[in-house]
């Protein structure tokens, strides 16, 4: 193994020594960290140029609020397995990655909105969507959302395991969607059904009491 280490050693410094420009400040250590993370990633760091020929992708998760990306905060990014990186850090790290939007409570922090990446609903998703609706969400129906399944109104995976995507219905309501019934949640929290004959009902919002 002493031998292997050498030899990449001896590569790291030749790359560095070989990257080396009248303008180029790096030390000759910056310039071999510079190249291991070329050869492993086949992006150039110091450049930001890639490597076509290495075929290699990696993938990082950062997670920033839209406050810092559009400028308006200077709040740290996280950095998955890593821990709180600084706002600059996490937008260049955005400006040149793939974005996935995620949804969370703002009082809470509590991500509510998973994405097309898994199908069934987180715990505190699922209590979230359950504590909203109250009831299972067909027109008429008392059943509570406790005792319901969490359906995906625009099925998985072409509708996201999302709160907007997501009402309680009990297994006789969920069987009965299966069999040539449609639902849509409209934005005001209602959901319409359309029965086979074409004919619509109605399952308005559960009201909130305030205290």
């Amino acid at each position: 193994m002493a031998h292997h280490t050498r030899a990449i050693y001896d590569k790291l410094t030749d790359m560095a020594r070989a990257a080396k420009t009248p303008d180029d400040g790096r030390s000759i250590d910056q310039r071999r960290a510079d190249a291991l993370v070329e050869l492993c990633l086949g992006t150039n760091p110091h450049t930001g140029a890639a490597d076509e020929a290495a075929g290699i992708a990696a993938k990082v998760q950062v997670t920033v609020g839209a406050g810092t990306l559009l400028g308006l905060d200077n709040q740290p990014g996280e950095l998955a397995g890593y821990g709180p990186i600084p706002a600059d850090m996490a937008r260049e790290l955005a400006a040149c990655g793939t974005w996935r939007r995620l949804l969370t409570d703002p009082a809470t922090g509590t991500l509510l909105d998973y994405g097309r990446t898994t199908y069934r609903p987180p715990a505190a998703l699922a209590e979230f969507v359950r504590a909203r609706d109250v009831t299972c969400r067909f027109p008429g129906c008392r059943q509570p959302a406790w005792r319901s399944d969490l359906d995906h109104v625009i099925p998985y995976p072409h509708g996201p395991t999302a709160t907007e995507n997501l009402g309680p219905l009990c297994r006789r309501h969920h069987d009965l969607k299966q069999h040539g019934w449609d639902v849509q949640r409209d934005p005001d929290g209602s959901y319409t059904w359309t029965a086979p004959s074409g004919h619509t009902y109605v399952s308005p919002p559960e009201p909130y009491q305030d205290p």
